[in-house]
């Protein structure tokens, strides 16, 4: 039966996890944009820019949810702790971790959320964001930036990759210009001009240069890095086309990029083969620590915050959030790298961060009713 100290802890948790969620979601948004901007070293135009928030926030959902329900349960319980209020509850008879019972039914909520998301969704957003960083690729031809600049653009099946290397832009143009062209085996051809004009053609995919001073063009062996035939050289080349998609056509196959279903058929082939590296049972170990860290990190933050006897209220907060997330997430990447290494299964490596968050709840739960708020 739900009593009134169960409604109010569960309003305050729910309006204050609703408030972290907003915010952090905002906040890790705005850097990964941040972040796709510098990748780039270019500012891709507004409509490609703008694609990339909600792929972002959906990829950001299973780590920004839990942490909203962490803070929010560590500011409701340090406030309560502060204000003397599980104190005068123990008081009045109430088991001292009766309080806490309203944590378990919002932790689900919130893993079942994180377990969506993660499983569902997260796998589109990564194949939508790898389309968009080709779209933000292909976005640097139209606004080259300034200054002296190496920048690396992986091609797809049909094209090779591109490395471009240049001393300045001037008027549209490249000065001092590289372009190298590479594929899995290895260099394909080089061409250097002292000023050039790259147009990115979108309606047949391919890189043209136009207006190129003192080109010289070298082609080369993938097999044996030896140059093939004499070196081209010429006062001015008009047009040299190099068919170039930016990959966008394909879709990744990491394991990242897969839904449940073809993850697990995955693992059980890395597992079957024996493979030296297992990236399936790695993004399984995640996936699962991702979704049990919304169930237990908001109960494990409750009970620290809860034992912090200090009218400053900051303090609760951080001895109940910052021990939190630093105990369990680096937990989840050690056994997330274990699993890789096939050194641990991949459903013991999921067990290994919740078991320990677990036992240190029920250690705490065992201080807490112990202490009774002395």
């Amino acid at each position: 039966m739900i009593s009134r100290v169960d409604r109010m802890v569960l309003k305050d948790v729910a309006l204050v996890a609703l408030v972290c969620a907003v915010g952090l979601t905002f906040l890790f948004t705005a850097l990964g944009l941040y972040q796709v901007v510098n990748r780039f070293e270019v500012t891709p135009n507004i409509g490609t820019l703008l694609a990339f928030a909600p792929t972002l926030w959906v990829s950001l959902l299973p780590m920004a949810l839990p942490i909203s329900v962490l803070l929010a349960a560590a500011m409701v319980f340090g406030r309560m702790r502060a204000d003397r209020e599980l104190l005068l509850l123990s008081a009045s008879g109430v088991w001292p971790g009766r309080p806490f019972a309203m944590l378990l039914p919002v932790g689900a909520l919130a893993g079942l959320l994180s377990g969506a998301a993660v499983f569902e969704l997260a796998p589109k957003a990564y194949v939508e964001k790898h389309s968009l960083q080709r779209r933000a690729l292909a976005d640097f031809i139209d606004q080259p930036p300034q200054g002296p600049r190496e920048l690396r653009f992986p091609g797809g099946s049909r094209s090779p990759s591109v490395d471009i290397g240049y001393a300045a832009v001037e008027r549209g143009a490249f000065m001092d210009l590289t372009v190298m062209l590479y594929n899995e085996q290895g260099l394909l051809a080089t061409l250097t001009a002292r000023r050039a004009v790259i147009v990115y053609a979108r309606h047949d995919a391919s890189l043209r240069l136009t207006q190129c001073v003192e080109p010289r063009l070298v082609q080369f062996d993938p097999a044996t890095g030896r140059p093939v035939g004499t070196p081209v050289a010429a006062e001015r080349l008009n047009e040299l086309r190099v068919p170039f998609d930016f990959g966008s056509d394909e879709e990744p196959d990491a394991p990242k990029a897969m839904s449940t279903v073809p993850l697990l058929q995955r693992v059980r082939v890395e597992a079957t083969e024996a493979m030296p590296v297992r990236g399936a049972a790695a993004e399984v170990v995640r996936r699962l620590g991702l979704a049990a860290a919304g169930l237990l990190l908001p109960l494990l933050g409750g009970l620290l915050a809860s034992l912090v006897n200090h009218p400053n209220r900051l303090l609760s907060v951080g001895a109940g959030a910052i021990p939190s997330a630093l105990g369990y997430y680096p937990l989840m990447t050690m056994a997330s790298t274990l699993a890789e290494g096939g050194r641990l299964g991949p459903w013991a490596g999921a067990l290994l961060a919740p078991a320990v968050c677990v036992g240190a709840a029920c250690a705490l739960l065992w201080r807490v009713s112990r202490g009774r708020w002395r």
